[in-house]
């Protein structure tokens, strides 16, 4: 690709984030100008609320209108206030949207969470790929105290079909048909029973917000099969349908063994069939987990990726290893990652050639967004 039109590539990514919090603010803005009346500023003495000091499993309460979406900044710096005004704008672009189907006071933003990430990817064959990632959740109890909203900028395909790895990792690995899929923008209503998790069926229904509305659907069923207290087995069944491509179904199995307080051990494989590509697709892979802190961690997976109609039935397999700390404040993360893998052409006679890629990418987190993951991973179990 020229570098005029990567460069063009970037410059539309970035610009589409600075669109997303400008619409978010407008958002914010309108709603606080139709409710001035009696609402005291969000920088009133006594309003803020820092990360530390919201629990995270309370119960939906009748908020005062001062004290919804008010995420304080920890301190006067231009970081923490940046991070500050990008949680209250998108969340309260969640609590308009939940006021549209009753009554304000019952949003609870402590169930608002999130993260957006921001970096490139460099690879040997295909060049530079600036990344945009943006995923927002959030309780909608005006609709339902069981169904969540979604808002995101993902991979389209691998979160319909639930074939999602490492999901936002900087040098993630997943099926051919999506590992270099174009990101999107998605919004959907998702429901998943609140009291087991890990059992059962669950749906979300969406649309695309580009290209024009292009709906999708997709339903879940999901069972965890415990061993024994440290080793459990996952499997997740997809019936899912978009728009453009029709029906497709997903098969995924997963092993986690829990060595140690530090490391976990992990095998899932996962395949696909999609009306538009008329054969089956997998991939499986091993990965291994070390973390020195809660926020610190290295990882290294080894992946094979095969096609059922494809004449090269193993075209692609690799290595991946990844390290992640904080960087500069707790909540902002630095992720450094590097594949090496080895490909082979459907139509060349030649061996395997191989291929490097490396990646860097920022994240912030809105909420406490790791640690609502963390609580519901042990929902699940």
């Amino acid at each position: 690709m020229p570098n005029t039109r990567r460069q063009f590539y970037f410059m539309r990514k970035i610009s589409t984030g600075v669109l997303l919090l400008l619409w978010c603010q407008a958002v914010a803005g309108a709603e606080n100008r139709a409710e001035s009346g009696n609402q005291p500023a969000a920088d009133t003495p006594g309003t803020e609320r820092s990360a530390q000091t919201i629990p995270l499993d309370t119960s939906l309460t009748d908020q005062p209108e001062e004290e919804r979406c008010v995420f304080g900044a920890e301190t006067e710096d231009w970081m923490d206030g940046f991070r500050s005004s990008t949680h209250n704008k998108l969340c309260s672009t969640v609590l308009w949207i939940d006021g549209l189907f009753g009554d304000k006071h019952q949003f609870d933003d402590r169930s608002f969470s999130g993260k957006i990430s921001l970096g490139f990817r460099e690879d040997e064959t295909e060049g530079s790929d600036p990344r945009l990632r943006v995923r927002i959740k959030a309780r909608l109890p005006n609709v339902s105290s069981r169904l969540n909203a979604f808002i995101g900028r993902v991979e389209e395909d691998s979160y319909i079909s639930n074939t999602e790895v490492d999901r936002d990792q900087v040098n993630a690995v997943g099926l051919r048909s999506v590992d270099d899929d174009d990101d999107e923008w998605l919004v959907g209503l998702g429901y998943r029973n609140p009291n087991n998790r890990a059992n059962g069926f669950d749906f979300s229904v969406g649309a695309k917000l580009s290209s024009g509305l292009n709906p999708y659907a997709k339903v879940a069923h999901r069972h965890l099969f415990q061993t024994d207290p440290n080793a459990y087995w996952r499997t997740t069944q997809t019936v899912f349908w978009r728009k453009d491509d029709g029906y497709g179904v997903s098969s995924s199995l997963d092993f986690t063994k829990i060595l140690s307080d530090r490391d976990i051990f992990e095998w899932d494989t996962s395949a696909k069939y999609t009306e538009e590509a008329e054969q089956w697709e997998w991939i499986s892979s091993t990965a291994w987990h070390h973390s020195f802190n809660r926020k610190k961690g290295i990882s290294s997976r080894a992946y094979v990726r095969g096609e059922d109609e494809n004449p090269v039935s193993i075209p692609e397999f690799g290595v991946t290893f990844t390290y992640v700390q904080p960087f500069l404040r707790p909540w902002l993360l630095l992720e450094s990652g590097i594949d090496f893998r080895w490909e082979k052409d459907e139509y060349s006679l030649d061996e395997y050639k191989s291929a490097i890629r490396v990646g860097f990418q920022l994240e912030m987190l809105l909420g406490d967004y790791y640690s609502r993951l963390q609580q519901e991973h042990r929902r699940d179990r």
